[in-house]
């Protein structure tokens, strides 16, 4: 039973293993499941399960269909359990089974607990405990248990026996309420047990009693007055002596006191909630802080979610619960002053405003007002932190949730307000929001137009709500032909709505969006240009043309734009959407064009730290555009990592506008960065064949060899003969043009195939390579074939050459600051000398070219790792051989992927396999301890 299981039976029967809901399945999976739950950890027989199955008409199979259902069950705990396997949640005992679940994995064991341990407080007299755990118990079976089952099976003597388990609790808790005051907070969940068991007469003479004490006797002589007309009208009987008794103490109540208001204005909770238990948690410390603020985009949930908590807490704040709508964003601009609303609010605890009194003197009334009292307030939809602070009580004793668009940074910062921050919903969680609205049956019957709803909705509960509320008049259509239907809307934002005014998502970002500055407004518009959910803050100023750094502060405070990291931000798909549609192609194309230059000018400062010529000058940067100048080859390949889906998407904007000698420069410029990133060629190689197709056209003729050269790397693997032909183009343009640099890197590349030409062939262009750049004078170009020409080298044995081409390529690239060059050369060296014989020095230069190496570098990771397993175990030193082998295996296993795709899965599998018979040679040596 490791796996962790936890199953819900209180408000409908739901599973969940390892964090994950479980579809329980069609009803009579569900039947047995709850009949083993209702057993409460006692056998449940074959005979019982058939009753609850088919009653009193049996199916002739009903025996071997309990046994199958049986089987259904397990696998809902153990899904790899094979047909006949026991498992360990559902055993078979005698002629029946029992389930094992733990009480902390079942919400009804929780309860049956918890009353348990409330029922003994009270023996022992310590109702302080006694309350807390009564008012626990109640907390969790609040909700019918096994709602959505037939009615006939809850009807069964288990069943009822749960539902008549609730009903004992919560008299229990009334008794331990009326005993003793401080318990009076048990008063809210009483008369909700008591609303759902109208004829439990006990229940109702308690509640009676507990109205009566709270000082709130009109109510209890009406709901006296309501079961006297319910039990005469149902049964045809007369109120029981404890009836009639409770009725007669709220007759003769000696009190004389005007009642206290106690307003219950939270607005009806939402059905279908989706839990937040994440949010619901960071919620809670701020009970200690006394006022909460909930923030996040329009949509996000806050008012929702803040409701739902406050409905939860109704029985701690036991003098009322107010709520109040700001009105901070909404669509006809008419925003609650401070001064209108503690009118409102004085009003709702029964205390008038006196005509013409200030701010200040109806601030300290509504303080005055709420000295002593234990309340909930809630204040929906603030603008900022000056329309809340007048109306915040004076004590700890209330709780204010304060939910906004904003971030609230002033409440934050001089209240010591507890702030949490309401983001998207997961792909679980969308799910679990439709679930709620449609059903999961309809659902699962097309879980591929699910994902695709959930995904087009952004995670926003908003999006999410208002695209079920669409399906869900649809009953005639699948649910892919509703999300077909929504594609099909045109703009995205079309499909997000009910058709009713302002109830569509475009109006909830619109009333954000009117409250932007100018600067701010036209930054979210421009921002719609970025091809990328992130968006890095130098990436901002050059599509904003200018400094942005106010007005992204802007849009960060009004939950916009989110911050993802330092100097990143990331724009809510939705809102993407919405910004595209303010946008007027004057703006857009100027800021595209600075978009793209952004990253023309960046990728080249990135390339240019590994200490390469660049392919080209672009010139200088144009007016408006502010690349970025990361201080060294690591930085570049962090700036990479983080951009790739940015750069990706300039080049591809570059291609729709046109613009094909931009987007072959940032294909060029980040070459490097995706060789020491190992990342698969199958990743750019479409988009790099389309950049060079658009290249052809023109009429440079480094833009087009670099990219001939490219698409060459790219396809070799695959098209071989197409690689040689591009190859041998780009020479050929070269010699023509006579671009002796361009002559040697295509020479290089033609030596280094084995698997296109032979060694003969090989060494010929190898040899021309070095002595091209040898002529040009470029060090780079001259480490390449270096490097090259010792790796040919090595694969014919001949290690005194590699060692002699390594090292004059060390020199020099050491010289030129090509680090990374200098880290690849020592792991070459390693392979060398290893071939050599001296496997101690090859172990020197691989643990060098280790840790110098850059994060993130697995091509070095890869080679110098199964050089070290080699050389230790040709030493005979058996713990650090494994220990290498070890390390070499785990890279081979975590980057199977990468590895296969540069090297090809043949070499990879027989280089690892090269390492395992290393040391497996060594014998019985000791193993690593």
């Amino acid at each position: 039973m490791s796996t962790v299981v936890r199953i819900r039976v209180f408000g409908g029967l739901r599973l969940w293993r390892a964090g994950e809901e479980v579809d329980v399945g069609p009803l009579r999976r569900r039947i047995v499941l709850a009949a083993l739950l209702a057993g409460r950890g006692a056998v449940v027989t074959t005979g019982e399960l058939v009753d609850a199955l088919w009653g009193d008409d049996p199916s002739p199979s009903a025996v071997n269909q309990v046994q199958r259902l049986i089987g259904q069950v397990r696998r809902l705990f153990e899904p790899e359990l094979r047909n006949r396997e026991t498992g360990s949640w559902v055993v078979p005992v005698g002629d029946g089974y029992r389930l094992r679940v733990e009480g902390r994995a079942l919400d009804l064991a929780a309860f049956f607990e918890l009353a348990a341990a409330g029922r003994a407080a009270a023996a022992r007299d310590d109702h302080r405990e006694a309350a807390q755990k009564y008012e626990q118990a109640l907390e969790v079976a609040r909700q019918p248990p096994f709602a959505g089952l037939p009615p006939a099976l809850l009807e069964l003597p288990a069943f009822v026996a749960i539902d008549a388990a609730r009903a004992e609790t919560a008299v229990e808790a009334a008794d331990i309420a009326l005993a003793h005051p401080r318990a009076r907070r048990l008063l809210t969940l009483v008369a909700g047990y008591a609303a759902a068991a109208p004829l439990h007469e006990p229940l109702q003479a308690r509640l009676i009693r507990l109205l009566t004490a709270a000082g709130r006797r009109a109510e209890a002589l009406v709901l006296f007055e309501q079961v006297r007309q319910r039990l005469a009208g149902d049964l045809g009987t007369d109120p029981t002596v404890e009836l009639r008794a409770a009725h007669l103490d709220a007759l003769t109540d000696p009190q004389t006191e005007p009642e206290a208001i106690r307003p219950a204005q939270l607005p009806l909770p939402v059905a279908g909630f989706t839990p937040r238990d994440d949010l619901v948690a960071a919620l809670e410390p701020g009970r200690g802080a006394a006022v909460v603020t909930l923030s996040g985009m329009a949509g996000a949930g806050k008012t929702t979610l803040a409701v739902h908590w406050a409905h939860r807490l109704t029985a701690e704040y036991p003098d009322g619960q107010l709520y109040l709508n700001l009105r901070g964003f909404d669509p006809d601009g008419r925003l609650v002053g401070p001064s209108e609303a503690l009118n409102t609010l004085l009003e709702s605890v029964g205390i008038a405003a006196a005509a013409g009194s200030t701010l200040e003197t109806r601030a300290a009334r509504w303080r005055s007002a709420l000295a002593g009292r234990r309340m909930i307030l809630v204040l929906d939809n603030a603008r900022d932190s000056a329309q809340v602070r007048p109306l915040l009580p004076g004590s700890t004793a209330c709780l204010v949730v304060v939910t906004s668009r904003n971030r609230l940074t002033g409440l934050v910062a001089r209240e010591a307000a507890h702030p949490v921050q309401v983001g998207r919903l997961d792909r679980a969680a969308g799910w679990d929001l439709l679930a709620r609205r449609l059903g999961r049956p309809r659902l699962n019957a097309d879980p591929a137009a699910t994902d695709e709803l959930v995904q087009w909705c952004a995670g926003l509960p908003l999006a999410l709500s208002l695209a079920a509320a669409r399906t869900a008049v649809r009953q005639e259509l699948s649910l892919a032909d509703v999300v077909a239907e929504m594609r099909a809307a045109g703009r995205r934002l079309d499909a997000l709505g009910t058709g009713e005014p302002h109830d569509d998502v475009r109006s909830a970002f619109s009333w954000s969006y009117a409250a932007l500055t100018p600067a701010a407004a036209r930054l979210f518009r421009l921002l719609a240009v970025h091809p990328a959910t992130e968006i890095a803050a130098g990436a901002v100023a050059s599509i904003a043309g200018a400094g942005a750094g106010e007005a992204l502060a802007e849009l960060h405070t009004a939950n916009i734009v989110t911050q993802l990291g330092v100097d990143r931000y990331i724009l809510h798909d939705l809102m993407h959407a919405y910004a595209a549609e303010l946008l007027d192609a004057g703006e857009r194309e100027q800021a595209e064009h600075r978009l793209v230059d952004h990253y023309v000018h960046t990728s080249r400062n990135a390339y240019l730290t590994f200490g390469l010529p660049p392919p080209t000058d672009p010139g200088p940067p144009p007016a408006g555009v502010h690349p970025v100048s990361p201080p060294g080859d690591n930085a570049a390949l962090a700036w990479y990592k983080a951009e790739r889906p940015a750069l990706v998407g300039a080049v591809e904007l570059a291609l729709d506008r046109g613009w094909a000698r931009a987007a072959a420069l940032i294909v060029l410029h980040v070459r490097p960065l995706r060789s020491s990133s190992a990342e698969p060629r199958s990743d750019s190689r479409e988009q790099t064949v389309r950049v060079w197709q658009a290249v052809e056209q023109l009429g440079d003729p480094v833009l087009r060899i670099g990219l001939g050269r490219e698409v060459a790397t790219l396809v070799r693997a695959t098209e071989p003969e197409r690689a040689v032909d591009l190859l041998t183009r780009a020479l050929d343009l070269a010699v023509r043009e006579g671009l002796v640099f361009w002559q040697a890197q295509a020479h290089r590349s033609l030596g280094g195939w084995p698997s296109i030409l032979d060694r003969a062939g090989r060494l010929e262009h190898l040899r021309r390579a070095v002595a091209l750049a040898r002529d040009a004078h470029d060090v780079s170009a001259l480490v390449y074939a270096l490097e090259a020409s010792a790796v040919e080298h090595l694969a014919g044995n001949d290690a005194a050459k590699a060692v002699a081409a390594l090292s004059e390529g060390l020199e020099l690239a050491r010289a030129a600051a090509m680090n990374d060059f200098v880290v690849s050369l020592a792991g070459r060296q390693a392979e060398a000398l290893l071939q050599l014989g001296d496997a101690a020095a090859a172990i020197r230069a691989a643990d060098w070219a280790l840790a110098n190496a850059a994060a993130g570098d697995i091509h070095t990771a890869y080679a110098a790792s199964r050089f070290v397993a080699i050389a230790y175990a040709r030493l005979g030193d058996a713990i650090r051989a494994r220990e290498a082998a070890r390390v070499f295996r785990e890279l081979c296993e975590r980057h199977a992927d990468s590895y296969n795709g540069i090297f090809g899965a043949d070499l990879v599998a027989h280089e690892r396999q090269e390492v395992e018979d290393a040391v497996a040679a060594m014998g019985s040596a000791p193993a690593l301890q």
